[in-house]
């Protein structure tokens, strides 16, 4: 009795594990029946900028520390913070007593030793007048003629006493070196003022806050493409929505390597008529590299899908952007690396500031054709390269010159040229989502990290592929799986 429910509840269990499995077994087989949901995006035109991103400090074009030479108290103060001065205006003034007793007293010395140098010169008069006459020997003469000389030497030095401390005298009065505005004071009346050591700061000045400047710290992977006269755009936090203007003026060539980053200090020249800038401010700054206005924008993600099957397209599957580097900025210049070419078709990175990486694609690159991988193959048996990565500096230069003449990879592009590439995106005939896409080989130029510029392949009004959602087992549409390590999910551009 006891065997036969045992027997009953197994059996009992494996019709229901049975069940629940033809039911998923079924879901997924009508999922998969299912035609493919996209995320589609309409070409249209609009303005691309392409900028390199940084941070700085506005500060005056010209800013002196005015500071005492002298020690002393302070009894009389002439400006304050904001105060508009001219040059040579008085700004402090030092107690003078110590000094004025100084120049008194070099004073007597300098009397004392005039009247000395007088008697000596006489006597030596009188000696060289005895020695005439043969009344006095060589040796008294000679004598007599030094210490006319050593008195003289002496005169001079009581007469530079004089001059120092004139001058120490008169750095009790401190003035402004140049037109501008007080923008720090660091002293007050009754305050002593100790310049034993160095020159202590009493005042900051900036000569003109009208016109000021940012030095910008740029990353040496940007730096390639600033020049001098490039527009900027910057915002600070104290007007977070207003936007600043700026022009790049110099590119220092100075390194500093700050937390293992190297950087370049950029200057960029800011008109502040309205005077809302002020120094000390952290701009966020953005240097135009490359803009392009009325132009057809393709947004980054159709540049990272990859259908399986698409006009007979032999590309990766890669149904959606959320496996792909985060810009999807067009690479720059594709060209032969250490571990083999890059073909004129062009790979996944940033550019300008965009943004995003690489991503790797095999030898010859994500995008290559099996036409170009087999051109490239031969290239390398001409040239006589089994391994890129054992061949000489010869033969990879040769490889290289032969690959950009006949077209095979882009050549490197100089600092701030805008390089164009080719790539292949997915388009809807007509814009119906029902429609088997086509791939379409495109050229773009330069991206701003969320579009990029279309020179040649789409027009106005395409409608092209930027995802592809999976159908769930509940029937609904479901982001397909990511392989980014910190959240799934489909990303939204």
């Amino acid at each position: 009795m006891a065997s036969s429910r045992v027997l009953l509840l197994t059996l009992g269990t494996l019709l229901a594990a049975s069940a629940v499995g033809y039911y998923f077994y079924q879901k997924r087989t009508e999922a998969a029946a299912k035609p493919p949901v996209y995320n589609t995006a309409v070409i249209a035109k609009g303005s691309i900028r392409q900028a390199v991103t940084a941070t700085g400090q506005l500060a005056p074009l010209l800013e002196v520390d005015v500071g005492s030479q002298i020690s002393g108290l302070v009894i009389k103060l002439h400006a304050d913070f904001n105060t508009q001065v001219k040059k040579d205006q008085i700004l402090v003034e030092i107690d003078p007593a110590t000094y004025q007793q100084r120049l008194r007293q070099a004073k007597a010395d300098l009397a004392s030793t005039q009247a000395s140098n007088r008697l000596q010169q006489l006597n030596t008069e009188r000696t060289r007048e005895l020695f005439e006459k043969k009344l006095v020997t060589q040796q008294e003469l000679d004598q007599a003629e030094a210490q006319l000389a050593q008195s003289n030497a002496q005169l001079l030095t009581r007469e530079a006493a004089v001059e120092n401390a004139n001058v120490d005298l008169a750095r009790c009065t401190i003035r402004s070196p140049i037109d501008g505005i007080v923008i720090a004071k660091q002293t007050e009346e009754g305050k002593t003022v100790a310049a034993s050591l160095n020159a202590p700061v009493l005042f900051t000045i900036a000569n003109d806050l009208a016109k000021m400047q940012i030095t910008a710290a740029v990353a040496e992977a940007d730096i390639g493409s600033v020049r001098e006269g490039q527009a900027v755009t910057f915002t600070v936090d104290a007007f977070p929505n207003r936007s600043f203007n700026g022009r790049v003026s110099q590119v220092r060539n100075a390194a500093k390597t700050v937390s293992n980053v190297v950087t370049y200090d950029t200057i960029i020249d800011v008109d502040n008529r309205d005077l809302r800038l002020r120094p000390g401010m952290t701009a966020n700054v953005s240097i135009i590299v490359a803009s392009r206005e009325d132009t057809l924008r393709l947004p980054n993600a159709a540049l990272r899908v990859r259908l399986p099957e698409a006009n007979g397209s032999t590309a990766p599957a890669t149904p959606t952007a959320a496996s792909a580097p985060a810009s999807g900025a067009p690479s720059g210049p594709p060209a032969a690396t250490a571990q083999g070419p890059r073909p004129a078709g062009g790979g996944e990175g940033g550019s300008g500031g965009g943004g995003g990486g690489r991503r790797g694609g095999g030898m010859f690159g994500p995008d290559a054709t099996p036409e170009q991988r087999e051109k490239m193959r031969a290239l390398m048996t001409e040239v006589g390269i089994t391994n890129f990565r054992e061949a000489s500096q010869e033969q990879r230069d040769q490889f290289r010159k032969l690959a950009t003449e006949r077209g095979l990879i882009q050549p490197e592009a100089a600092p701030g040229e805008v390089v164009v590439s080719t790539r292949t995106i997915y388009r809807l005939p007509g814009g119906d989502k029902s429609a088997k896409p086509e791939a379409v080989t495109i050229k773009v130029g330069i991206t701003d990290g969320v579009a990029s510029e279309i020179i040649e392949g789409l027009k106005e009004g395409d409608t092209i592929i930027t995802g592809l959602q999976v159908t769930g087992p509940g029937g609904g549409a479901a982001p397909a799986p990511s392989n980014n390590p910190f959240g799934g999910g489909q990303r939204r551009f």
